[in-house]
């Protein structure tokens, strides 16, 4: 058999101390370090300590490291878990190793809804749960929340897509435009990867202002993007001019809208992703059932909203 090298990094949890690899619960994370998978973490964590189970945490490196998910996909199948949850870098490496792992009788789930449940089972596995946020949905809220705040016919949008290949990026950026071309029909929208990161975001949006000056909203299909691009605006001094507005609901984005640096974020509740991850897998565990679809709430944050501090969902928020 060919060896396999576990190159992520693992946070482990063990209730009870005495428990087996046989009692694991595996779940393979994307982007160590990144805010969102942070919040994923910390809802898995509490929520598997509240309900007395072994949680074993993998996180890759970043978004595209398709090679190292594979390896690790391999080295957790080894340690035969009971349920082995996967946030697919690409649709290609999460259902080969979500066929591997159904195929040693382990359970098998999606996770930040990257694989479907009708994809599965097209290829022949018969995933256990499949819970996140509906990407395109997200795309179209934000779509939504454009034209509550603006009133241009022919307005100019700047889009800022994450990395090439990646599921969620796709589906934030094409749920966006299809949506807004429905209620805006006239819109101008430009569209560049910035790659998830920053610094890029920022470089992109200075350059475009040069050359369209005239931009009115900008959409990031993550809120790290946001902030480089509201960087950018605030340099150019069209805070004012200009609506920014990003996706995932992170603590910086959420205080650049109450600073009035950032119009919105389309949160995803990733705690909330984490929580249920956890409390799905072990229902699986102990019935055997198949085919759960958990589709969870994106809200819009914006100033008012979280000033109000009345809505329910805000408890999920991290």
């Amino acid at each position: 058999m060919k060896n396999y090298i576990l190159l992520a990094a693992c946070l482990v949890l063990a209730w009870p101390s005495h428990a087996h690899s046989s009692e694991e619960y595996a779940f393979i994370l994307k982007s160590r370090g990144n805010p969102y998978w942070t919040a994923v973490v910390d809802g898995i964590q509490e929520t598997a300590k509240a309900h007395n189970v072994q949680a074993i945490i993998h996180q890759l490196e970043n978004d595209r490291a398709a090679e190292e998910q594979l390896n690790t996909c391999m080295s957790v199948i080894e340690r035969k878990p009971k349920l082995l949850a996967l946030s697919a870098v690409t649709p290609a490496v999460g259902l080969q190793c979500l066929k591997k792992a159904a195929a040693d009788g382990i359970a098998v789930a999606d996770m930040d809804a990257n694989i479907s449940v009708a994809d599965a089972k097209a290829e022949g596995i018969f995933l256990a749960y499949s819970v996140g946020s509906d990407n395109f949905l997200i795309g179209e809220k934000a779509a939504q929340y454009v034209k509550e705040i603006t009133s241009s016919a022919k307005l100019k949008v700047f889009v800022l897509e994450g990395a090439a290949g990646s599921i969620p990026g796709q589906k934030r950026a094409d749920g966006f435009r299809a949506m807004l071309k429905k209620l805006i029909p006239a819109v101008n929208i430009t569209s560049l990867s910035a790659e998830w990161d920053r610094l890029k975001a920022l470089n992109a949006t200075t350059d475009l202002l040069q050359r369209m000056p005239d931009v009115g909203v900008i959409y990031a299909a993550n809120d790290m993007m946001a902030l480089g691009a509201a960087e950018a605006v605030r340099s150019v001094g069209k805070m004012e001019q200009i609506k920014v507005i990003g996706v995932d609901g992170i603590a910086d984005a959420r205080k650049a809208v109450q600073e009035g640096r950032l119009t919105a974020s389309v949160a995803q509740l990733p705690y909330l992703i984490g929580k249920r991850a956890v409390e799905l897998g072990i229902e699986a565990v102990k019935t055997g059932k198949t085919g759960v679809t958990e589709i969870t709430a994106t809200p819009v944050l914006d100033k008012p909203m979280l000033e109000a501090k009345k809505d329910p969902l805000l408890q999920y928020v991290r």
